[in-house]
């Protein structure tokens, strides 16, 4: 009995169907890599931090150890960057030298200084609190002459800051400079250990860059030390304060001016290139805008438009205030501003993309970098309170009262980010509206399902963009090493020629009779 040929032709359809959707999701996935590539060009979201450091004494041992890593790094291999400036002793030139990673897990969150004399007023032993020693076998202090400093070092991964550089200053005037680019100073100078009249600098990093634009950040920093400047106008403490939180934010508006020249000026067509919108699912965005948000038809909303289109209570505007801000930040955020900021709708969009791209650990990231304006990794109580007080005013809610009965603060009054996950995960409850925030806005712009499916693919380019980087890397790694080995084969060659000829001359000089 013969196949009848409407069944040829429904699985041909099929067919091409299945097809057709394959190539549409290839597409999408080709898309989205672009996008991710481009974000990492111009963000240079590829984190540094240091992950090894290291001690040389003598010049002998430097001009070694600078060779061997000369060495290293022609191969193409990971190596060491030497600190400008010493840190000498009394007899030798001590030289520090710093590792820089990409490996997360590998960056250095914390340094303390100590001692190698157990007898010495500064001797720490750093591995009862997980810390790891960094000695030299010449600054044990074994004479009265040598060095006795130790540096132990932490790496915990669930930090949200770690150290990406390291200086050495040796005048008061290294020291302005140096706080002037936001550097932190150890607590010990290091004569102290039998090292010269020096202090260690160290420079600290975000490691995770979900959170809002440095300028933003600094302009905040910055007004809060104006209006104590403003009580207090003699204080040169303040006044110090405020001249470097001012070179700080120029050198920040100068690097985003750099970046925004690759970013599209227009929030909508980057919201199209940041989804790999399809021109319906744009309009349908657009029609969702122009609809229920901008109901007076003028082009613009405020955030109080936007909290009444969420049906949100409008003690909730100060964060919805911080998303704009997540995807915008051109504009003040602080809460008690009279004048209300107003978005269009390529602004109302791309705020809307940014924030429904968070998964829920990026969002409880972006909750605690609201209120942690310096990157420190850590709040105090009182923005704890704040928080709170944000998501739930007055504190009306049992099970608030309950949590808080529950939790129980550091006695230093800081909060640090693991313990902030904890109370998160033990109580839920606390930050929920931030997350039904979001869940809102999924549901309102495309649905829930959209979102899902559109977070999948970005997961598997991001997959495809870190494979072929890491590919890339091989490729020119293998590149480097041909290369070096090429120059190493014609610099012996050379070497090899030039013997030849200067035994042939020694030769021909020995068998020349003299006369």
């Amino acid at each position: 009995m013969g196949v009848p040929a409407s069944f040829h032709s429904i699985v041909t359809k099929c067919k091409s169907l299945a097809t057709r959707r394959r190539e549409a999701k290839e597409k999408e996935i080709r898309k989205l890599m672009k996008v991710i590539k481009k974000t990492m060009q111009v963000q240079n979201r590829e984190v540094k931090g240091i992950g090894d450091i290291k001690f040389t004494v003598g010049v002998r041992e430097m001009s070694a150890f600078k060779a061997e890593n000369e060495s290293r790094r022609a191969r193409g291999d990971s190596y060491f960057v030497r600190v400008k400036k010493d840190i000498g002793s009394k007899n030798e030139k001590v030289d520090l030298w710093y590792k820089l990673v990409s490996n997360k897990e590998e960056f250095m969150t914390d340094i303390v200084l100590g001692s190698t004399q157990p007898r010495h007023k500064h001797f720490f032993f750093g591995e009862k609190e997980a810390y790891k020693p960094i000695m030299h076998p010449q600054m044990k202090g074994m004479s009265a002459s040598d060095p006795n400093l130790c540096l132990w070092f932490k790496k915990e991964a669930k930090q949200l800051r770690h150290i990406s550089d390291v200086q050495v200053s040796h005048s008061k005037e290294d020291e302005v400079n140096l706080q002037k680019r936001n550097y932190e100073k150890l607590p010990l100078c290091l004569s102290k250990f039998g090292c010269g009249y020096c202090k260690i600098w160290l420079l600290w990093t975000s490691t995770h860059l979900l959170r809002l634009t440095d300028c933003d950040h600094i302009q905040k920093e910055l007004k809060e030390y104006t209006d104590f400047l403003a009580k207090t106008p003699d204080d040169p403490i303040l006044q110090k304060m405020v001249s470097t939180a001012n070179f700080r934010l120029k050198e920040a508006q100068l690097r985003e001016e750099d970046h925004a020249r690759d970013i599209p000026g227009d929030d909508l067509i980057y919201t199209k290139e940041f989804l790999a919108l399809k021109p319906t699912e744009l309009k349908r965005m657009i029609f969702i805008y122009k609809k229920c948000i901008d109901l007076d038809k003028d082009g613009k909303i405020s955030v109080e438009e936007f909290a009444s289109f969420l049906r949100e209570p409008l003690s909730l505007c100060s964060f919805l205030r911080q998303i704009f801000a997540l995807a915008l930040g051109n504009f003040d955020t602080q809460s008690d501003s009279n004048k209300s900021p107003i978005f269009n709708l390529g602004s109302t969009l791309k705020a809307v993309s940014v924030f429904c791209m968070l998964s829920s650990a990026d969002v409880l990231k972006f909750i605690f970098s609201c209120y942690d304006i310096k990157g420190y990794g850590f709040i105090d109580r009182a923005a704890f309170y704040d928080l709170l007080e944000l998501f739930h005013p007055r504190h009306q809610d049992d099970r608030v009262h309950s949590a808080l009965k529950g939790i129980e603060l550091p006695a230093d009054g800081t909060l640090q980010f693991a313990r902030f996950e904890d109370i998160s995960r033990r109580f839920p409850h606390l930050l929920y509206p931030a997350f039904r925030v979001q869940e809102k806005l999924r549901q309102k712009f495309c649905g829930v399902r959209w979102w899902r499916r559109k977070l999948e693919m970005y997961g598997i380019a991001s997959q495809r963009v870190e494979r072929d980087k890491k590919r890339e890397n091989e490729i020119e790694s293998m590149e480097r090493k041909q290369r070096y080995e090429m120059a190493e084969a014609l610099h012996n060659e050379g070497r090899e020629f030039f013997d030849v000829k200067e035994r042939r001359r020694k030769k021909n000089r020995s068998t020349t009779p003299l006369r």
